[in-house]
């Protein structure tokens, strides 16, 4: 019986699957040197070998280096996730006209600041046909982290962007 209570603990976080200890966009394997080596897609076993061998798992998560990210960063993250299942169609339309207090205030869970919410809309209405190919809230977000990186001025002045 003592045996068991040792190793309960050990049983119990068998039985979580391993996607809820992975951030968004990582592979099962989670963040640390192993995820930027092997990639989302890559040999997950690898990944989490490298980052055991290395130690970078825990030396990322505390200095929010090497894919993982800070408390600032994943509440970001969780802000704009809701964000957008929460005014999905709302943020359609005003994407699609390129401008909106919905819009808006979307470009400030980017972190971006007033003087760039201009070049922000016309960026997501440039961007609408991109944005809105895949179905999913999760897969638009991704496309508008992607459309904000990929424009210099947004990249330097949106600060929330994974």
């Amino acid at each position: 019986m003592k045996l068991f209570l040792r190793f309960a603990p050990l049983l119990f976080l068998f039985t979580i699957p391993p996607e809820s200890f992975a951030a968004p966009g990582y592979g099962m394997a989670g963040c640390g040197l192993g995820s930027i080596v092997m990639g989302n897609r890559g040999g997950q076993v690898s990944a989490a070998t490298t980052n055991g061998s290395f130690t970078s798992q825990g030396f990322g998560i505390t200095s929010g280096t090497s894919n993982c990210l800070t408390d600032d960063m994943m509440a970001a993250v969780n802000a704009q996730e809701k964000f957008v299942v929460d005014n999905l169609k709302i943020l359609s339309k005003e994407m699609a006209q390129g401008q909106g207090e919905t819009l808006d205030n979307f470009a400030y869970t980017f972190g971006c600041s007033k003087s760039s919410l201009p070049e922000f809309s016309v960026q997501m209405q440039s961007s609408y046909q991109e944005i809105f190919s895949s179905p999913g809230a999760m897969a638009i977000l991704s496309e508008v982290r992607h459309q904000i990186k990929s424009n210099t001025a947004l990249k330097s002045s949106c600060t929330k962007t994974i």
